[in-house]
């Protein structure tokens, strides 16, 4: 008969890899950043790397950027960005501290090569709330009702046509 130490001990499938004292460091957390000063993932610095000035644009596969990453630069970096998504793909763009260089004329454009606006991120004190700019953005994309912007803090909100 096996005692009850070995009889749990053989039951465990997948042994726990990391020590239970490992913290989890908050790298790429929003809430983290601002509140621990925890900085970015490794993947977010090779996303601000890419994107070191106003008007920087990268094209990258779908699962190596999201809008909580974006969130992070912009907790970062005080600018804003913005994010298009196109099947498999995500266009991202640098800003400033005040808006992405995205006209409706642009936005159109980016809407005729089958673009969807993802979402965008406002600076640390800006509000969630949409500008006349935003709508009219959004307005270029025909098949699209709602577009998101988040803030350094993580936490996001919807907007739509009007």
């Amino acid at each position: 008969m096996e005692s009850g130490s070995e009889i749990l001990k053989d039951s465990i499938k997948t042994p726990i890899e990391q020590p239970i004292e490992r913290q989890h460091t908050g790298k790429g957390i929003t809430s983290a950043m601002n509140k621990l000063n925890a900085g970015l993932t490794n993947r977010q610095k090779e996303l601000l790397n890419a994107l070191p000035n106003y008007d920087s644009r990268i094209t990258v596969p779908k699962n190596k950027a999201n809008m909580y990453d974006l969130a992070a630069l912009t907790a970062q970096t005080g600018v804003e960005y913005a994010m298009f998504t196109k099947g498999g793909e995500r266009l991202i763009i640098r800003g400033n501290e005040r808006k992405v260089n995205v006209t409706p004329l642009s936005a159109a454009d980016l809407a005729d090569q089958g673009y969807r606006w993802s979402g965008h991120t406002h600076p640390e004190g800006s509000s969630l709330m949409p500008s006349l700019g935003d709508v009219e953005v959004l307005n270029q994309f025909k098949n699209q009702v709602l577009c998101a912007i988040y803030n350094t803090t993580g936490d996001y909100d919807t907007f739509g046509k009007g």
